[in-house]
């Protein structure tokens, strides 16, 4: 069964994604790096059901593998060849794009080591390998410790206090974002707890609830006691989480910092902040979300965040060009300019319509999807239009 509200909050996540893409002003830049990312691994963390892949690995790293590095290596190489024909095109003989500065080697070896700052031409890429990862790490953690929730917290806290470490003293970075994977584990960790709560809150079996489906899925009895101290701490938490949110908020508008969190680049900043602020926001738009419900055009955005993650950069590339040209001004004079950066969100957003469209509709193995006779029949179409 499909969760409205889940879909609408991971359409707010991607908006915030691409709106943080932009030059803003220092706070808001500070306040949405400080959540927005660790928010998209606790809703993958939060839509992981264990008990559907718990006697088959092969089958979770198949099913893993299509629906993450697919879509990776097919949007990391569809991008770069954007790219490439665009700083050709643009002035012929002059590299205008930092990542055809090099051998072409090392371009093969940027995109396979999978890193953000190598894939420098559509660095938010990153995020589909270190999900890969995380998602591995923490399905080992769940194939040893998941019913016994108490082990499993203490491997999660474990794994984020090494990736804290490995940001701070280790000076090389590990392939497919593995190292920000360590940290990133907790917070998927931490989305998968999250849904037994909501499935023990949501249920009227008392004692007993269920994670999963079918004769394989996890039985978890859980004494009454326990439940009773749930339910009373969940009716003042979410109002806790809120306040704690909206006083960060007010405090980097007050006092503004240019020490932003990036887990791209392993900038974590103080350890007891950078998961306090991350789960205070997490906590914060997920009992808001809650609350609120659905939205349809969260739920289309966020339903088709895959594409618009990939996609939206070098589109973003494109409108800024295009506005600069327009408005025969330099780019500096855009820089901190929220109504700049929310303008071109809206029309990003807008343009990658038709876009999400044409992949889902002919070209699905793009995201992952099982291949479609619509989608060879599409491709037949396009590629004899572009050969005549």
């Amino acid at each position: 069964m499909r969760l409205h509200w889940i879909d609408a909050l991971k359409g707010m996540g991607i908006m915030l994604v691409v709106f943080a893409h932009h030059s803003l002003p220092v706070a808001l830049d500070t306040y949405i790096f400080s959540f927005h990312m660790p928010l998209f691994f606790f809703i993958s963390g939060f839509l992981f059901d264990f008990g559907k892949y718990a006697e088959s690995g092969a089958n979770f790293l198949k099913e893993r593998f299509r629906s993450l590095i697919v879509p990776y290596f097919s949007f990391a190489l569809l991008t770069c060849l954007f790219y490439f024909l665009l700083d050709t095109g643009f002035q012929p003989g002059v590299t205008n794009i930092d990542f055809f500065a090099n051998s072409a080697f090392y371009g093969v070896y940027s995109i396979l080591y999978a890193l953000g700052p190598l894939v420098s031409y559509n660095p938010p890429l990153w995020f589909l390998t270190c999900l890969f990862v995380t998602e591995l790490l923490f399905y080992g953690f769940a194939k040893k410790y998941y019913p016994e929730p108490g082990k499993l917290v203490f491997g999660l806290i474990a794994a984020g206090v090494i990736g804290y470490l490995y940001s701070i003293y280790v000076p090389f970075r590990l392939p497919w974002n593995a190292d920000v994977a360590l940290s990133a584990v907790v917070f998927y960790g931490a989305g998968n707890l999250f849904r037994k709560f909501v499935q023990l809150e949501d249920t009227e079996s008392g004692e007993k609830f269920i994670i999963g489906s079918g004769s394989r899925a996890d039985s978890i009895e859980l004494h009454s006691k326990l439940k009773r101290v749930f339910f009373r701490a969940d009716k003042f938490l979410p109002w806790i989480f809120i306040l704690l949110n909206l006083l960060y908020l007010g405090y980097f508008l007050k006092f503004p910092t240019t020490e932003k969190v990036n887990m791209n680049v392993l900038k974590y900043g103080d350890f007891y902040s950078y998961y306090l602020l991350a789960f205070s926001g997490i906590f914060a738009f997920v009992y808001l979300f809650r609350k609120i419900g659905s939205s349809k055009i969260l739920e289309y955005y966020g339903r088709n965040s895959l594409i618009v993650l990939a996609l939206h950069f070098p589109l973003k590339d494109i409108l800024t060009k295009l506005a600069l040209l327009g408005f025969g001004v330099e780019l500096e004079y855009f820089y901190n300019n929220i109504t700049f950066a929310l303008s071109l969100t809206v029309l990003n957003l807008l343009c990658l319509i038709p876009v999400i469209f044409l992949i889902n509709n002919h070209f699905p193995f793009l995201v992952g999807k099982k291949r479609s006779s619509a989608g060879f029949e599409g491709a037949k179409v396009y590629f004899r239009k572009f050969a005549n």
